[in-house]
Formats: structure tokens, C-alpha cells, sequence
């Protein structure tokens, strides 16, 4: 039931006000409560279709292939050429989002639709075609899935954040879970995502306006000094977890389901990371630290136990500073300079994630990848002090500018 505020006339008394104003106000809290329920059901929409069905696409690379006939290798391809074409596809819509709602509705119906069909079929054609429409969809849905996010301030943020992990710690156990029936659980997170895509436009019906445009000026620089932290971030959990895996996989013979099981163990404490209060911007270096930290124990962990450890560690260590970073992002904008903030953010931790499990990659073919971890480990140090060090520097000179004036 609402509460109403006693009108200014009447505040004597303490009585109780219903004057026209009063039923506007309960409107404009109606309102905003849809604004509020719809963003929420989009920013889960996007975890839906993240997270959750893109996770598995990865996790299944080698029982899907087999379903359709290919390597797993092939399934990996596609998968990273659609989350590609998704990253284009964000970039491309993020100077035209205008619906914020309706796009997100729209997508997460199609991409939902899209992971069912990859799930169902067993040609190589069709699966292609599904996973590439997916990944295009995905895109904008997660771009303003993300803006919305932004949107609902600090607490929406990491109610988002923890959403988000469940969603990665829930993609492992569905992996696991249907390991040897993997269209099962793209089944699953398909229909889920549909479900949610057709729940955000509904709900976007009890009054969500349009997320402001674009204002490049927004970049300025409060932003731009947070993207080293979102920089090391990137290198630190897209660096790590898939690396860690496969050292799961050749280190102890931990096949299949195993794998995915133990990525779920990893992810549950990131949750409570993200929601224990007093997040402090200046911890955000010492998170970044015990990031690092957790890749090199990856990297020399003498058995299973020590290495989910790590990983437990650096994906805790990653998604706190992240939160904290976007906290201090959001409440330093007004709302109009948000969508951009918020994708432009976004852009660089995926990026430097891809970019990041690449080098591990490579590097992991020609001296190991623990080394590659290490190096990659050592990365995220240079980006933090350098970050540190360029702060310093600029707080310096900001102090003796203030001291001559």
C-alpha cells in the first residue's frame, strides 16, 4: 500500500492529504515502479541469454559437436564468431537506442528462440544459423540490458552483478547437468530467456520511457580513468577461467561434466563477494592484486581443490572491483550521459577478456599454460600500477595547481 505524505497546508495537523496532487504522485510512483520492474526483467533477460545459454555454448563445445558432426573446435569457432558479430551488432545499435524497452523485449524473444533451435536440431546448417542469430541478438540485449542496469542506481547494480554470476555458476551446473544431452540445457536457457524477453514487454506497457540518447560527451574523465580498471578485469577473468578449465582437463584428467561442476563450485563465493556492503573505489588496485594473485595460484596449483581456489579468487576479486567501478561510474553521471558510460565500459572488459584468453592460447601452445597464466597475471599488475601511478601523478599536479592559484 502507498504511504501519503501529509500536503504542505496540512503539516500542522498531521492529517492525512488526498488532493489531485497526491493521485499524481501515486501515478508517477506507479510508473516508475513499471519503469523499475521492466528494467529488472531486462537486465535478467540479458543474463538469461548471456551468461546462462552462452555459457553453455562454450562449456558444450565438444558434445555438441558431436551432435552435429563437427570438432568441438568448430562449435568454438562459431560460438566466438557470433559473440563477435554480437559485440558489432551492440556497437552499431548503441548510437540509435532509442526503446530501450521494446528493444530489449524483441531480442530476448529472438535470441531465446534462436539458442532453443540450437539446442534442437542436429545439422551443422542450421546450427550455424542459430548460433549466429543468437550471438546478433544477444548484442543489443545485453547493451541495454546493461544501460538499464545503470539506470536502477547502486542497488539495481549489484542485485544485476550477483544476477549475473548465479546466471554463469547456473550455465556450469546446466553443462554438467546435461553433459551427455547437451541440447537439453540450451533447450532450457532458451526457453527461459524467451520467457523473460515477452516479461520485459509486458511490463514495459506499465509506463518505461525510452533510455536517452547517446552523448558521446559523456566519455569524459571520469570515465576514462576507470577503463584500466575495467582493462585489468577483463585480463584477469576472461584470462583465467576457460585456461583454467582446460588445465582441469590435461593436469588430473578431469573430463567432461567434472569440468563444468567445478566452474559452478568457483562462481558461488563471487556472489557473496558482490553483495557485501562498503565497496571503497580506492580497494578497487587490491582487488585487482588478489586477481593476479588468483591466476598465478591457477597457474602453479598442485591439485583441483587449490586451483578452483584461484579461481575462485580472481573471479571474486574481478566482479567486486567491476561492481565498485560501476557504482562509481554511475553515481558520477547524470542519466543522460549513462547509456554511454555504460557501454563503453562494457566494450573494454569484453574485449580485453577475448583478447586475453586468446594470448593464454598461444602463448599456452608455446611455453605452457600456466606460464601463459603467469604472464597474463603479470599484465593485470602493469595495467594497475600504471593506472595507480597516473592517478598519483594527477592528484599531484591538481594539488600544486590549487597551491599557485
Amino acid at each position: 500500500m502507498t504511504r501519503h505524505r501529509a500536503s504542505l497546508g496540512n503539516i500542522d495537523s498531521g492529517r492525512r492529504s488526498r488532493t489531485p496532487s497526491d493521485r499524481i504522485d501515486h501515478h508517477a510512483i506507479g510508473t516508475r515502479n513499471g519503469v523499475r520492474a521492466s528494467a529488472g526483467a531486462a537486465a535478467l533477460c540479458a543474463i538469461a541469454a548471456g551468461p546462462v545459454a552462452g555459457g553453455q555454448l562454450v562449456l558444450l563445445g565438444k558434445p555438441l559437436g558431436g551432435l552435429i558432426g563437427v570438432p568441438g573446435a568448430v562449435v568454438g569457432y562459431i560460438v566466438l564468431t557470433a559473440a563477435v558479430l554480437g559485440l558489432l551488432v551492440a556497437a552499431l545499435w548503441l548510437w540509435r537506442l532509442r526503446s530501450a524497452a521494446g528493444t530489449a523485449s524483441a531480442c530476448g524473444v529472438l535470441a531465446g528462440f534462436a539458442v532453443i533451435v540450437a539446442g534442437a536440431v542436429d545439422s551443422v546448417v542450421v546450427f550455424t544459423i542459430a548460433v549466429l542469430v543468437a550471438g546478433a541478438a544477444t548484442g543489443p540485449l545485453l547493451a541495454v540490458g546493461r544501460a538499464l542496469a545503470f539506470d536502477l542506481g547502486r542497488g539495481g547494480l549489484v542485485r544485476v552483478h550477483a544476477a549475473a554470476m548465479v546466471g554463469m555458476a547456473a550455465a556450469a551446473w546446466l553443462a554438467g547437468r546435461y553433459y551427455a544431452d547437451p541440447g537439453g540445457g540450451l533447450i532450457i536457457a532458451g526457453a527461459l530467456t524467451s520467457v523473460l524477453g515477452l516479461a520485459t514487454g509486458l511490463l514495459a506497457r506499465r509506463g518505461v520511457g525510452a533510455l536517452p540518447p547517446v552523448r558521446r560527451a559523456a566519455i569524459g574523465v571520469g570515465v576514462r580513468s576507470a577503463l584500466p580498471g575495467y582493462l585489468a578485469a577483463g585480463i584477469a577473468i576472461g584470462g583465467a577461467t576457460l585456461p583454467a578449465l582446460h588445465l582441469l582437463l590435461f593436469r588430473w584428467n578431469e573430463f567432461g561434466a567434472a569440468q563444468c561442476m567445478w566452474l559452478s563450485i568457483a562462481a558461488a563465493p563471487a556472489v557473496v563477494a558482490i553483495i557485501v556492503p562498503r565497496r571503497r573505489p580506492d580497494a578497487v588496485p587490491v582487488l585487482l592484486i588478489l586477481a593476479a594473485g588468483g591466476m598465478v595460484l591457477v597457474a602453479t596449483a598442485p591439485g583441483p581443490a587449490t586451483l578452483i581456489i584461484g579461481l575462485a579468487l580472481t573471479l571474486s576479486a574481478g566482479t567486486r572491483a567491476v561492481t565498485t567501478l560501476d557504482e562509481g561510474v554511475c553515481l558520477s553521471l547524470v542519466r543522460a550521459e549513462r547509456t554511454a558510460a555504460a557501454g563503453v565500459t562494457a566494450a573494454v572488459a569484453a574485449l580485453s577478456g577475448v583478447a586475453a584468453l586468446g594470448v593464454v592460447d598461444l602463448l599456452g601452445r608455446l611455453i605452457g599454460a600456466g606460464s601463459a597464466l603467469t604472464v597474463s597475471a603479470l599484465c593485470v599488475l602493469v595495467v594497475v600500477w600504471s593506472a595507480v601511478r597516473s592517478g598519483a601523478r594527477q592528484r599531484m599536479r591538481t594539488a600544486v595547481e590549487g597551491g599557485v592559484s
